[in-house]
């Protein structure tokens, strides 16, 4: 009797430990890791331009093992709003996020009750952490817990110090309140608060720091740095990538160990502006600082690739690696002597509707689930679409309402099946453009940072038109405007963007058509 008894309580602990081993997933369900470079060019990466002045040996690798996309494209132009898309399947400009990017000590732009990427992960047992940017707003601890006036703290450019808050209540909002289990990172290397935060607190006690004094290396001077602020005592802007990326490994080792699968979004700081190479990789490129700062990227992403494959959980992950937009239109201008265009074949920078904009560099491996060979994918895909295709990897089904923008693109990134069929571009000013098929048409006033240089090198003509309208499948450069000879065309299109525009979503549009 008490053999039986014996055997049956073992029994019985075998099966609830495999009834929680198959709630978490973790005998399925692969672990996730997204690497979003920041202001990485089309033109930038090896693999995608043969012409390219850095060599990215690193991501040519894996685009050489896994899958790699021609015609990816980021949510938005800039910064901000292509991570809350990303993170919510949702197109930022259907919300607050409908122009620009958020300033220093702005508010969570992800709604509270807004279902996210996280979320949806750790229902289905993932451990979930953000490392590195966020730039989606924090819920900062003011003293008297109200924030004071823009004249007070600035707006734009940060005149706040250390005594308008209180350290000692937790940073609320930010990663955490969007569903991250863990976030460590520098929120944004070029404003303040000048420092790590881990979780909910800053990993030092910060001083007052006038920003500009980061901008004394010649390295350092193409882009802003967003006035003073709280930071740590002898603050170095170039520690920021190596310390994500240890983290980042880090955090793959000890995950990996774990029986529940994980999800780690590093969301790196570079090839952004302020340019701050490490002294090992200067001169390694062909594209001063800016190449050196890409050669550094590519490091970090070899380093995470290795982290996997050393804890052996490479081939059971979904690895894609992109850009949050184009590259920004200073980096052109410093660059010029170097012969190096940032966005390859295309028109088009940072912040505007124009394909270097927002085409960017996209690399996806997961070796059991069939995302591997070193395919070519001309499908058109979003980095919205990752929300919708992870959706359907774990087996969570989309309720109306939420992720209304994202498409699985599990097909196309498997075998080249094309499931997007269009697409709505959103420049840094709130304007917007529709992409159908080969067909791109950007509404007038879409294209602010071009400047005369670049116009004379493409011979594009002027952008202050009524309108744009291109055939990409013989003019990638977007150097012939079709707008006046193709005006059904053109009435099509803006009726879909209208009406997509006042609501409804990618789904139900892509349904209708």
């Amino acid at each position: 009797m008490k053999k039986y008894l014996y055997l049956s309580t073992i029994l019985l602990i075998v099966s609830l430990n495999l009834s929680i081993m198959h709630a978490k997933g973790s005998s399925k369900h692969p672990n996730i890791v997204i690497i979003l470079t920041d202001d990485l060019g089309y033109g930038d990466v090896s693999f995608l331009n043969p012409e390219s002045k850095v060599r990215t040996p690193h991501m040519d690798a894996l685009a050489k093992a896994g899958t790699w996309a021609t015609d990816a494209h980021s949510p938005s132009t800039v910064c901000s709003p292509s991570r809350y898309s990303l993170l919510t399947g949702r197109y930022a400009w259907r919300g607050k996020l409908r122009s620009g990017r958020l300033n220093p000590w702005e508010e969570s732009a992800i709604e509270k009750d807004r279902v996210t990427l996280p979320k949806i992960l750790k229902n289905k047992g993932y451990f979930t952490a953000l490392i590195g940017k966020w730039h989606l707003g924090f819920e900062w601890p003011w003293k008297g817990g109200e924030k004071p006036p823009e004249s007070v703290i600035g707006k734009g450019t940060s005149k706040a110090t250390c005594d308008m808050f209180d350290w000692s209540n937790p940073i609320e909002g930010g990663p955490l309140g969007a569903g991250f289990d863990y976030y460590f990172g520098d929120d944004v290397p070029n404003m303040p608060p000048y420092a790590f935060i881990e979780n909910q607190h800053l990993t030092c006690d910060p001083i007052d720091v006038d920003g500009r004094k980061f901008m004394k290396q010649e390295s350092m001077r193409a882009g802003y740095i967003h006035g003073v602020g709280p930071g740590e005592k002898d603050w170095q802007l170039e520690k920021v990538m190596p310390t994500i990326t240890a983290k980042a490994v880090e955090f793959i080792q000890q995950r990996s160990k774990k029986e529940n699968p994980f999800f780690l979004m590093f969301a790196q700081t570079s090839p952004h502006s302020p340019i701050v190479p490490l002294k090992k990789y200067q001169g390694l490129s062909q594209a001063g600082p800016y190449g050196d700062f890409i050669v550094q990227t590519d490091d970090s992403i070899g380093q995470v690739v290795a982290a996997l494959k050393k804890a052996g959980v490479y081939e059971n992950t979904l690895l894609v690696i992109s850009s949050d937009n184009g590259p920004a239109p200073f980096m052109r201008e410093r660059i010029q002597s170097h012969n190096h265009n940032p966005s390859g074949p295309l028109r088009g920078l940072k912040r505007d509707l124009l394909e270097g904009g927002h085409r960017v560099p996209f690399i996806a491996s997961w070796p059991k689930g069939g995302i591997k060979g070193g395919r070519k994918i001309d499908a058109l895909l979003s980095q919205t679409d990752l929300f919708a295709t992870i959706a359907k990897i774990i087996d969570h089904p989309l309720a109306d309402g939420v992720a209304e923008d994202s498409l699985n693109i599990l097909p196309t990134l498997q075998s080249n099946e094309s499931v997007r069929q269009e697409l709505v571009y959103h420049a840094a000013n709130g304007k917007l453009g529709l992409r159908q098929g080969s067909w791109a048409y950007l509404r007038r006033g879409g294209i602010s940072s071009e400047p005369e240089w670049f116009k004379k090198l493409w011979q594009g003509g002027s952008t202050d038109v009524p309108g744009l309208l291109f055939n990409l499948s013989n003019d990638l450069g977007q150097r012939i405007n079709l707008y006046d000879k193709s005006p059904e065309r053109i009435q099509r299109m803006e009726s879909r963007l209208a009406e997509i525009q006042k609501g409804k979503s990618t789904r139900q549009a892509q349904k209708s058509k």
